[in-house]
């Protein structure tokens, strides 16, 4: 890796755990930061990222930290330069990994989930709910709401150890308490991001060779 030339792509919602992962390591890694709300549109997500990886083809290695993310990577191709990637449908499911990896899904289903960059996307719960409040009466915002989250009981924060965690669990109670939901804190896992910026080997990374794409069945346990 001495040498080398990378470029890690990133999503804004992991910036806290990927500056905690350079300061430990002493890495200077050049970083481009995707915005946060772009997982909301994976077809958006997908023709930026393809262009900036179009734009990076003079480097040894791109690294992605994203996932399958709603098929917002599937497609990708760089032509030219190695491509690495975490081998997880989303962010929140790499940072809940459980060691060692059994099965592909690493959340529970009635879940949600939120790490501090969560909960300074524009389209959070705390956000949502205080947008609604203002352009709705009660019962349309509780409404909206209720067909929003409709099938998610408990709201869990996790805990990186790359923040300060008491903001966060206060943000969540007052969500939590808004939707009626069960709240909880469980430890957050960055050991396949690491492995990804550090260059360390690891079975939930992919390893596409120059002009292989990324597509659905990589993501396969």
């Amino acid at each position: 890796m001495k040498n080398q030339k990378r470029t890690l792509i990133s999503c804004a919602m992991l910036e806290d755990e990927v500056n905690h992962i350079l300061e430990k390591t002493h890495l200077t890694l050049p970083v481009i930061w995707i915005d946060r709300g772009l997982h909301n549109r994976p077809e958006n997500l997908n023709q930026l990222l393809q262009e900036h990886i179009n734009q990076l083809q003079n480097q040894d290695e791109i690294l992605l930290t994203f996932g399958l993310c709603g098929n917002g990577t599937a497609g990708l191709v760089s032509p030219n330069t190695m491509l690495r990637l975490p081998k997880f449908d989303d962010c929140i499911n790499m940072l809940a990994c459980r060691q060692p990896r059994t099965e592909r899904k690493q959340t529970q289903k009635d879940a949600l989930y939120l790490t501090r960059g969560w909960t300074l996307d524009h389209e959070g719960i705390l956000q949502q709910y205080k947008m609604l409040s203002e352009t709705y009466d009660e019962e349309t915002r509780n409404f909206i709401l209720q067909t929003l989250y409709n099938g998610y009981h408990t709201l869990t924060v996790l805990d990186t150890g790359c923040y300060d965690l008491p903001p966060v669990e206060q943000y969540a109670d007052t969500a939590a308490t808004f939707l009626g939901f069960d709240r909880k804190t469980v430890p957050g896992n960055i050991t396949t991001l690491e492995h990804l910026i550090t260059g360390t080997q690891d079975s939930n990374i992919l390893t596409l060779a120059p002009g292989e794409k990324i597509h659905q069945m990589l993501f396969e346990c």
